[in-house]
This record gives structure tokens, sequence and C-alpha cells, in this order.
């Protein structure tokens, strides 16, 4: 199936690795260039070129600190000075740290909103004229599973996500006039660095190695198996193609079952 995605231009957030890098690679199979971005240059690097040398796309490596405006500003021009024009925004960074409401201060609260919302919230501002100029566009947020079910030792990334999914409806009215779309994703159980990051906070507190807790985790999933990347790669690039262009303002999980919840 042709997406019409060939020659596009996509700004991907966070894709050195894990989700982002999935992402990017995905939409690089359909012919999509694109700009990258996340804090450490080298690892950045090596996905630009893995993906340049597994696909006919363009890719530039911009690093970037997402909890700064100084930079997400750097890195939407650069995208417009590489490519003219960007078609598909997809927003992810890394998640804030784990922990329960007393574990943290003012400023964990204040970067994880800087990280988290406030990103979004900068990313879109700088990006969506570019989109309704042409009249065209794709938003894509890579949120979580704890926007549906909160989780226990994740409070930031709870509030702040859920942010993100209320901002998402709310300009999704707004800007499908212009032919943008604005969707999330939640992911629920793939295996990528943060996931591990989550897995050994987790065994320092309950003295349970990793490898246990995976086996454990693994026997207690619906689908009986980590998701890779590159299957939420595919969602996304389904909903940058014009075959998505109705639906927008959707939270939609990718979680192999996990869920509980109706809605």
């Amino acid at each position: 199936m042709d997406l019409k995605l060939n020659n596009k231009v996509a700004l991907i957030g966070g894709a050195s690795r894990g989700l982002g890098r999935g992402c990017a690679l995905q939409l690089a199979k359909e012919g999509v260039n694109m700009a990258i971005c996340s804090r450490k240059l080298e690892p950045l690097r090596a996905t630009a070129e893995y993906i340049e040398n597994h696909t006919n796309s363009r890719v530039i490596a911009i690093p970037a600190d997402l909890s700064k405006a100084s930079d997400i500003q750097n890195v939407v021009n650069e995208t417009i000075n590489e490519f003219n024009k960007i078609d598909i925004l997809v927003n992810n960074s890394g998640g804030p740290l784990p922990g329960t409401f007393f574990d943290f201060s003012d400023e964990d609260w204040k970067y994880s909103f800087d990280l988290i919302l406030l990103y979004v919230i900068r990313m879109c501002r700088l990006v969506m004229p570019y989109m309704a100029s042409q009249k065209s566009g794709r938003i894509i947020n890579i949120t979580s599973l704890t926007v549906k079910e909160p989780a226990e030792n994740l409070i930031l990334s709870n509030v702040f996500r859920v942010g993100v999914i209320s901002l998402a409806k709310t300009l999704s009215r707004e800007a499908i006039a212009d032919g943008i779309t604005i969707n999330n994703i939640c992911p629920g159980a793939f295996m990528t660095d943060r996931v591990r990051e989550l897995m050994l906070d987790q065994s320092k507190r309950t003295n349970i190695s990793i490898e246990e807790l995976e086996m454990n985790s693994i026997l207690n999933l619906p689908l009986k198996r980590y998701q890779t990347p590159e299957e939420l790669g595919d969602l996304v690039t389904f909903l940058a193609s014009d075959l998505a262009s109705g639906i927008t303002g959707t939270t939609i999980q990718i979680d192999g079952g996990m869920a509980r919840c109706l809605f």
C-alpha cells in the first residue's frame, strides 16, 4: 500500500533510541526525510547514519535539550533551513524520574513540566504556522498508558502527560480546518532503555533481580512479550499518512491488551 509519504518531512524528538528511533526508521522506510533530535550527539548521529544506510531518506541530526525553549527554536529553524517545510511532527521526550508524591521538590516538578508538557506546547506553537500555510500537517504525541491508568510510581508522568492529551484535544478542533490532525499514542509494554531504567529502579527498591522482574512482567502481559519500537512506528506512519486525514483529537493505545479501561 502506497501511503503517499515520499518526500514528506518529519521532525522527531527523542529519536536517538527507543520509541523515537522506531518512529524515525518506519517513516524513513516510506520515503520521509527528517530531522531527529535528542540530547546526546553521538548516539543521534549513529541513528541518522543507520537510517540513511538502510533507506533512501535524508536525515539530519540536531542535538537538543527539549526542556529548553532555545533548543526547541533551534531545532525548528534548522529543519526549515534544510527542508523548507515540516509535514509531520512527532513529539517524544524522555520520561521523568520515577517516584511518589513526596519524593520530589519544586524543581523536579518544574523540570518535568518543561520536558513533557511545555515542550509539546512550544513545539506546536512553532510548527503549526508552517503546517497551516501549506494546509496540511500531522502532529503525533507519544505519551504513555498512564494517561488512562495512572501508575503508582510515576506521578510526574501521570500529571503532565494528561496535560498533553487535553492540549491535543483542544487544538485539534481548531487545527483540522487547516488540514492539521493532532493525535496521541499511548504505548504499553515496549522494551526500551526507559523500561530498563524503571526495572533497575524497581530492582533496587525490591531486591528482585532485573532478569526476574522482566520474566515476571512478560508472564503478566496478555501478549506474552514486549512490543518493539518499530511496531509503534508503524502506527505513527499510518497516522502521518493521508489515510488518517479524518482521525484527529484521539488517544490511541498500542498495548497488546494491557489496559483494562474502557476508554
